[in-house]
């Protein structure tokens, strides 16, 4: 196998990027845009020792469940990558790429638990509360937003983006054309200077937005850009945020102030209500969220009885949820405005049961159930980040009282590795996928674990 081979592949699965995998000789080839099912005649684009990527250069024979993509930006932006599979269909690789995981990282057989079909979105475009996009400037001399391309530094700009909320689309070129006409320059990577770097707007479901300017310099016409951004119908607050450093990972830098009109946003999950702040982490699917948020409470089986200890808590958005149906909420967090954020909503909510804790999960765990050796249900939610959860909190787990787990996973192939570590204590009892992203390859799910009896 080398470099321009070409040759006809029949797609037999799903990867978890949306790529389609065909295999020659054993070898696992990946190809994008490619469907199981299909034959495709393919050029061999890279080799590595265990694998090799491909690009298809023909479509010999195409799956029923194929569609034309409804995004004009589909093939160059990246953001989305399903877009092209139909959506009822989707929902099933979800699920069988969240199996072909546990039987690849784990001893588990995929059939001793129940794992239920993918719940679908309600929404499946128009979906997104959020967006951080770059600018740039264009060789039309004229400002854009864009997206940058899956797995380049490419970006491409667009006007509109079918899976964000139509408000946030509005305000996006609402915020071009006004600094357009102001001549305002775009944040240049290569030569570090430039004063618009990116556009963020967080919008809820009264269509109020907060809007952040993030900044590649400090220059006084940025305020000037923010009040007439504060006019913009439906925009309720304006900050400015200055990320100076030219290899930033994050598009946030790190000082962040408030200009015009509200400091934040409220947006609801059921009857809970949460503050909306730039940099708050507040799911991006709204509408989905809530029937996380409702799922996990329906099938932990909670008890009045019981504290649950919410890890990897964030703003307190599942914890507060629960709240009213547990003796106590134990919330923990490292990021110190994540914590404050959620003993604020705590108290806008008027939930009296539920504390918050700045700190590692690993200390702070075996504390809790030491400082409450009188409840004997303990129940820990974990929202891990796509890494999962780190080695020594598992051994944490394993080692404590702890009856049940709810793990909450954006990711089946870490997922799968920690069932593997915890299945030495607990039992999986069931797996509910949940598509929080369509049009996207991205596989949430909730699994329930028991303590071995």
């Amino acid at each position: 196998m080398k470099e321009n081979d070409e040759f006809i592949l029949d797609i037999k699965r799903l990867g978890i990027n949306g790529e389609g995998i065909g295999f020659y000789n054993k070898l696992a080839i990946f190809v994008d845009d490619a469907i199981p099912g299909e034959g495709h005649n393919v050029k061999i684009t890279k080799v590595e020792k265990n694998l090799a990527y491909a690009k298809s250069l023909e479509i010999k024979h195409k799956s029923p469940d194929r569609i034309t993509p409804i995004c004009k930006h589909y093939f160059e932006c990246g953001g989305c990558q399903t877009m092209h599979i139909k959506y009822e269909k989707m929902l099933e690789f979800k699920r069988e790429l969240i199996i072909e995981a546990i039987k690849k990282y784990t001893k588990l057989n995929p059939k001793s638990f129940e794992i239920y079909p993918t719940i679908p979105s309600e929404k499946i475009t128009e979906y997104r509360n959020r967006s951080i996009l770059p600018v740039k400037e264009g060789l039309d001399t004229n400002l854009h937003v864009c997206m940058i391309k899956q797995n380049t530094n490419y970006l491409t700009a667009i006007d509109t983006c079918v899976v964000q909320d139509p408000l946030i689309n509005d305000i996006n070129n609402q915020i071009i054309d006004i600094a357009n006409k102001m001549h305002l320059r775009a944040y240049v990577q290569k030569y570090n200077r430039g004063l618009l770097r990116y556009i963020s707007i967080r919008v809820n479901r009264k269509n109020e937005a907060l809007v952040t300017l993030i900044c590649g310099e400090k220059n006084p016409k940025i305020k000037d850009l923010a009040k007439e951004v504060s006019k913009i119908p439906g925009v309720k607050g304006v900050y400015e945020n200055f990320n100076l450093e030219k290899k930033a990972i994050n598009p946030f830098g790190e000082e962040t102030n408030h200009l015009f009109g509200e400091e934040y946003i409220i947006e609801n999950l059921g009857d809970i209500q949460y503050k909306i702040y730039p940099t708050t982490f507040f799911q991006l699917n709204t509408l989905q969220a809530e029937k996380l948020v409702e799922t996990v409470k329906k099938i932990s089986k909670l008890s009045r009885n019981e504290i649950v200890i919410d890890a990897y808590c964030g703003v307190g958005a599942i914890g507060l949820y629960l709240a009213k149906n547990v003796k106590t909420v134990i919330g923990i967090e490292n990021n110190k405005d994540s914590v404050l954020a959620a003993k604020d909503n705590a108290e806008l909510n008027k939930i009296k049961n539920a504390k918050f804790y700045q700190g590692d999960s690993i200390n702070l765990i075996p504390k809790v159930i030491e400082d409450n050796k009188d409840v004997k249900e303990f129940t820990l939610i974990v929202d891990p980040p796509r890494t999962g959860l780190d080695k020594k909190l598992i051994e944490c787990i394993n080692n404590s009282s702890i009856r049940r787990i709810v793990y909450i996973s954006c990711n089946p192939a870490t997922l799968a590795k920690d069932l593997d570590l915890l299945s030495s204590k607990y039992n999986v009892s069931s797996l509910t996928p949940l598509d929080l992203f369509p049009l996207t390859s991205h596989c949430e799910s909730i699994t329930i674990l028991n303590i071995k009896k």
